[in-house]
């Protein structure tokens, strides 16, 4: 073993001459630890929030999306829907209207967005595990019906009774007739019954409702067209080759994947994430300068032993690697427990989610480890440990000591 390293155990394990450097080396090594820890539970927590948040905006999301740029809708016999076909990677795609109406139920009245789907891409994306009341198709006994979002069914108060067969009136503008107060068939109306009701996130449901894509044809007197079109992929890895088939139409379609789609709720979470990533490493900073100022009282309390082994011919770089060591052995220790420690507390929230979330939809909080994050506070927390122990061993040494 290097005589450097044998003296720096020696020196981290035993007892110092006065007891306030046992304390600041205590200070060190808890300040670590409980920093590295604290980075690894916050970033988890934080990972798994942005599962969740992920999970809940992409359940029955497709992987890409097709708008026209001129007009809002796209001809059923237009080009593309060949070309989407003929592609071996794409599992399916459905032809899509979203247009806004006016929903009543009684004296009650809501704004809605009505997406018209088909009903084999219901069936296909398991719709029927967000249906939370009520039927789990868009047909019932061979009528059509409308599944609301759980927030709009509270606006308009209607309750599902699949006996009774409650109705909503939707009413929508027609596209042949002209828009006048006297003109009584400006507008379109239609009676479909109350199916069910859908949990799928807050923003979808205070805003959509769901009904038959031919239905939705009928109502908003689209003839077969669509407003857009979703392409779901067998292979998520493999979106980037969709893309670029679907490049030639770039002209006519505006084509965004579900990621960019959302991109200001992915954005948020990251720049989340990474805000509070940049606070606790600030913190982290300040705890591994306490092993600067250990390191420098250890060396003021280790004089006379510097001397000494001066005296029998140690050379001053020898005697510097013994406190830069030192410096290494509290800060590294304080890291690498820290780290394992956090782990396991994340671990035991992923396998007995102990840290309950009252009145939410999930009932314990998330949390998701990633070894990205891992590798990356074992390079920042060495980065910081080796120019803590840098600082005193090798440029304040001089200084303090004259030899």
């Amino acid at each position: 073993m290097n005589i450097s390293t044998f003296i720096a155990r020696r020196y981290l394990f035993s007892k110092k001459s006065r007891n306030i450097i046992n304390l600041v080396s205590l200070i060190s090594f808890l300040g670590l630890f409980i920093s590295s820890a604290a980075l690894v539970i916050i970033l988890s927590g934080f990972n798994g929030i942005q599962q969740y948040v992920e999970q809940m905006y992409g359940k029955h999301a497709a992987q890409i999306y097709v708008y026209p740029i001129k007009g809002k809708t796209i001809n059923e016999n237009h080009e593309i829907f060949k070309n989407i076909d003929a592609q071996p990677l794409v599992k399916y795609y459905s032809k899509v209207i979203e247009e806004t109406a006016l929903l009543k139920f009684k004296d009650r009245w809501a704004t809605a967005k009505i997406k018209g789907i088909e009903s084999k891409i219901f069936k296909a994306e398991n719709w029927n595990n967000s249906i939370i009341e009520g039927s789990e198709s868009l047909n019932l006994r061979g009528m059509p019906t409308i599944i609301l979002g759980y927030g709009i069914q509270n606006q308009i108060q209607a309750p599902v009774d699949l006996n009774f067969l409650n109705e909503i009136k939707i009413y929508s503008l027609s596209r042949n007739e002209k828009i006048s107060i006297q003109n009584k068939n400006s507008f379109i109306s239609k009676n479909l019954i109350l199916g069910g009701v859908f949990s799928l996130n807050p923003e979808f449901d205070q805003t959509y409702a769901l009904v038959d894509y031919k239905v939705a044809c009928e109502i908003f007197e689209l003839n077969s067209s669509a407003n857009l079109i979703e392409i779901f992929v067998d292979d998520a890895n493999k979106i980037d080759n969709v893309l670029e088939e679907l490049s030639s139409f770039s002209d006519e379609f505006r084509i965004i994947t579900h990621k960019e789609k959302n991109k200001l709720i992915y954005a948020a979470n990251d720049a989340e994430k990474w805000m509070v990533l940049a606070v606790l490493t600030f913190i982290l900073i300040l705890s591994s300068f306490t092993i600067v100022a250990s390191i420098t009282m250890l060396i003021i309390d280790k004089k006379k032993d510097i001397n000494t082994l001066i005296a029998i011919g140690a050379k001053f770089r020898q005697i510097k690697n013994i406190f830069f060591k030192e410096g290494l052995y509290i800060s590294f220790l304080g890291s690498i427990i820290g780290l394992i420690s956090g782990t396991i507390a994340c671990l035991i929230q992923m396998n007995f989610h102990l840290i309950k979330i009252e009145n939410s939809m999930i009932e314990s909080w998330p949390v998701v480890i990633k070894i990205s994050d891992i590798f990356m506070l074992l390079c920042i927390l060495f980065s910081c440990g080796l120019i803590a122990s840098y600082l005193p061993s090798k440029i304040f040494m001089q200084k303090l000591i004259k030899i």
